[in-house]
């Protein structure tokens, strides 16, 4: 946590000089090369839930241009889901922290520049270490967002405004447009823009075999993921609610079972939330990949999270969500799925959340603003939409 928190402080404070003074001395005028395009490098050093949004841009990339192949550089944050991504033809993995020895850097950027890259796309939205690679690649021609106040868009040839309103996965498709893969008439379709999942059928054997063991078959099954990772703390939603929601759902229906889902991390969290709601809960926190995880999604009927990886895993897949925001802005981080629903903050300045993990307060007081009953309903209503609807027609 720590270690983050200074690789932050040195990307904004030592990154933005560096990048200008890179600007200056290495920039030319490039030509997009439209012929022979061999070689394509995207980077995008974190995180899970924006590595899951750039699948449809990937894609799009690939079928736009099937005889190149796609190098995507990443970092062990995310590694886990692009390394299942099919359009990626083969993957750097850049261990960032290492960089504090200048000689890492050094034999990385070596290794770097034995290809050369006809494009070069850097998916960052703020970080300045993405820009500083960028400058030491072999490339006829590179792409990235232009950011307010970030000015990490100077070593690119070519920029895309990154828009505050946008979902965060049209923002990544926007990056294409340089390139001449132009939205029709302006508006991204929604169905091209579907997000996928890779799952393998050892692991919906694996799901199908859990389901029998655990006696779910019948049931109403929901699964509660409390956690955020390791820097959404101010993003977590109260252990007591929901504890409180569960419990009053399973009396409501005792038909009802939990899956809690969760790194080992998280664990946390999940594990006194278990122990409360013992009897109609299994705890999965720390036990199963995330190919298992999301195919234990795949077959629940609803998922219940904040604004985190797992909320974008389950819209892949296929499966109802209710995502709640406090600091987050639904419209740009929620689920990109029409079945999905957002509970919103009341708080006056929610969201107040636009890039990396700068809040706009120490302790966001915003998701204590959203309640057990608020969430209970809307569950209720994801489950029984039937009943709702015939009482506003009654």
């Amino acid at each position: 946590m720590r270690r983050k928190k200074i690789f932050r402080l040195f990307d904004r404070y030592l990154g933005i000089p560096i990048v200008i003074l890179l600007a200056l001395f290495t920039r030319r005028r490039r030509r997009l090369p439209i012929e022979h395009i061999q070689n394509i490098l995207f980077i995008k050093l974190a995180a899970i839930g924006d590595a899951i949004l750039l699948i449809p841009t990937l894609r799009k990339l690939k079928n736009s241009f099937p005889n190149a192949e796609i190098t995507f550089m990443c970092s062990d944050i995310n590694l886990s889901v692009i390394e299942k991504i099919p359009y990626v033809d083969h993957i750097i993995n850049c261990r960032v922290y290492d960089f504090k020895n200048p000689m890492n850097f050094v034999r990385f950027v070596r290794s770097l520049r034995k290809t050369k890259y006809e494009i070069v796309l850097d998916g960052g939205q703020w970080e300045r270490i993405n820009s500083i690679i960028t400058v030491f690649t072999r490339r006829d021609y590179s792409i990235g967002f232009r950011t307010k106040g970030q000015w990490k868009h100077v070593v690119n040839d070519a920029v895309v405004e990154h828009s505050r309103t946008k979902h965060e996965l049209e923002n990544f498709m926007d990056l294409l447009i340089p390139i001449g893969i132009v939205p029709v008439n302006g508006e991204h379709n929604f169905d091209e823009l579907q997000l996928e999942f890779f799952l393998k059928p050892e692991h919906r054997k694996f799901r199908d075999e859990f389901w029998h063991k655990n006696g779910l078959e019948g049931k109403t099954v929901i699964c509660l993921h409390p956690g955020c990772g390791e820097n959404g703390k101010q993003r977590e939603w109260a252990l007591e609610n929901y504890i409180t929601m569960a419990k009053r759902l399973h009396k409501s229906d005792p038909d009802i079972r939990f899956i809690i889902t969760g790194t080992e991390f998280e664990r946390y969290l999940c594990d006194p939330l278990a122990e409360a709601l013992k009897g109609f809960v299994i705890n999965t926190a720390g036990k199963f990949t995330l190919e298992e995880s999301a195919a234990l999604v795949e077959r629940a009927d609803l998922m219940v999270c904040s604004n985190t990886g797992i909320l974008h895993v389950s819209a892949c897949v296929g499966t109802k969500t209710i995502g709640m925001h406090g600091p987050t802005n639904s419209v740009k981080w929620g689920a990109y799925n029409k079945k999905a629903v957002a509970i919103i903050s009341r708080k006056f300045c929610s969201p107040c959340l636009y890039l990396g993990h700068d809040y706009g307060c120490n302790q966001p007081t915003c998701m204590q603003e959203i309640t057990a009953d608020e969430v209970y309903m809307e569950i209720r209503k994801a489950l029984r939409p039937e009943l709702f609807l015939k009482i506003l027609t009654t």
